[in-house]
Order: C-alpha cells, then sequence, then structure tokens
C-alpha cells in the first residue's frame, strides 16, 4: 500500500514532469541574480547577468558571464575554478566546503567560495524536486501548512551525506497541483542561518515546469514566517533550455 509520502512524492514528481526530465542531460537558464547577499560577502552585481549550465544527472555546473563579461567558472563538489576571457586560470578552490568552517553571515567570502555557493545553490533550485530521486535521500511527509490562506502540503527531505546543498534538512511546500511554492532551509556557509525561497511565476520548459520568479527572505523559526522587506536573493529566469 502507497504511503502518503509516496502518494505526495509522486504527485509532485509527475506536476512538475518527471517523464520529460528523465530524456536530458543538461539544463541551460539564462538568469539575472541580486539580491542583498552579494554585496554583503563583496561581490556585488556578481550574478547580474549569467547563463548557467548544469547536467542533470550529477553536481556539476558552469557559470558564464560570472563577475564580468566572458569570465566563466566551474563547479563540481570538490573543487571550484574562475577563468578570465582568455581561458586563463583567475582562481580555484579545492574542497570549498571546508574554507566555510566558522563563517558567518557578515563574513565576506572570496570569488572561489561565491562560485561554490551559487553554483550548488542553482543546481539544487534548478533540479529540485527531481533531485529527491538522488541515492540516500530520506524523504518524510509533514502534513498542511497554511500560507497566507493557501493551504500547502509539505515534505521534509534529508540530502545524504557529500551532496552539495544549503543543509541536509530541508522542508518544501507543494500547492493543490503539486507545484513547489515554498522551500526552507539552513545554508550551512552562512552559518546556519534561516532562509526560505518564494517560487512564483511558474513557466513549461519542454514539458518541464519550474518557477521563472524566486525570492529568498530571512526565515523566523520560532513562528515559520519570513520579512518580504528584506531580499535575500532575487532569481529572474528569462530562459530556460534543456538538452539530450
Amino acid at each position: 500500500m502507497e504511503t502518503s509520502t509516496q502518494t505526495l512524492v509522486n504527485k509532485v514528481l509527475n506536476a512538475h514532469g518527471i517523464n520529460s526530465a528523465a530524456e536530458f542531460q543538461t539544463v541551460k537558464i539564462h538568469t539575472q541574480i541580486g539580491g542583498a547577499v552579494w554585496g554583503m560577502k563583496g561581490h556585488e552585481n556578481a550574478l547580474s547577468d549569467v547563463h548557467f549550465i548544469g547536467s542533470l544527472k550529477e553536481q556539476k555546473s558552469i557559470w558564464e558571464n560570472i563577475f564580468k563579461e566572458n569570465y566563466t567558472s566551474s563547479f563540481e563538489p570538490g573543487k571550484v575554478q574562475l577563468f578570465d576571457e582568455n581561458g586563463q586560470l583567475v582562481e580555484s578552490l579545492e574542497n570549498p566546503r571546508e574554507s566555510f568552517k566558522g563563517h558567518t553571515v557578515e563574513m565576506p567570502w572570496t570569488k572561489a567560495q561565491l562560485i561554490y555557493f551559487s553554483s550548488y545553490a542553482t543546481w539544487n533550485y534548478a533540479t529540485a524536486p527531481f533531485n529527491f530521486l538522488v541515492p540516500g535521500v530520506e524523504i518524510n511527509h509533514l502534513g498542511f501548512w497554511n500560507e497566507n490562506g493557501e493551504i500547502l502540503d509539505r515534505l521534509e527531505v534529508i540530502y545524504p551525506d557529500g551532496f552539495a546543498t544549503h543543509s541536509k534538512r530541508q522542508i518544501f511546500y507543494f500547492n493543490e497541483d503539486g507545484l513547489l511554492k515554498r522551500h526552507d532551509y539552513w545554508p550551512e556557509v552562512l552559518g546556519g542561518s534561516s532562509a526560505t525561497q518564494i517560487i512564483e511565476d511558474y513557466k513549461e520548459f519542454e514539458g518541464i515546469k519550474t518557477g521563472t520568479k524566486r525570492n529568498i527572505y530571512v526565515l523566523n523559526d520560532e513562528d515559520n514566517s519570513y520579512n518580504k522587506d528584506f531580499v535575500l536573493v532575487s532569481i529572474d529566469i528569462l530562459n530556460v533550455k534543456f538538452e539530450k
């Protein structure tokens, strides 16, 4: 007999287009990313108009036009690199997660640290909820939440060790159609501070649905609320392409 968790997971995967997603190897996203966090970390406008190219099969990705025109970067969980317009290595960092130990929200980042954070975060946003199928993921049904009058169903997702993401435990909220509307997490590289992402303006690209307007706010753990007056990160997706 199917559990409530399995029922919701299947509904969510189908709503976002799991059958179409299985056909593709790569996602390409043209996006404009802003918000307060980049200036706080010493890199204002680093992602103001960028292209993200990510594997849909493993945690690997590339940024184009990061920091300045024609700069590119590469990411995998154990290593990030930044290259200039001539393809020359500007900065590199191995075992990037280790470099954040002891970090707080106020502490600045190197360029390589920003690449690591923005790369794993965007990879996870681009692949959720399909990354629920990563081996070792644990999923629990938490039940309903009233989000300003809209009833959302929730899943607690616990990612395995070694998986590059904000925090092992994250909470995803879905509307009655099974679409992701909110995402809570506790970024370890920001000192475990609390954040929530609100996802809006869903569009369909080659059979796959994704929210094209995303704003990330500070989460108040005491009452599960957030303040829309302060945007940590804003993500405006201009176009998405999937390739086989």
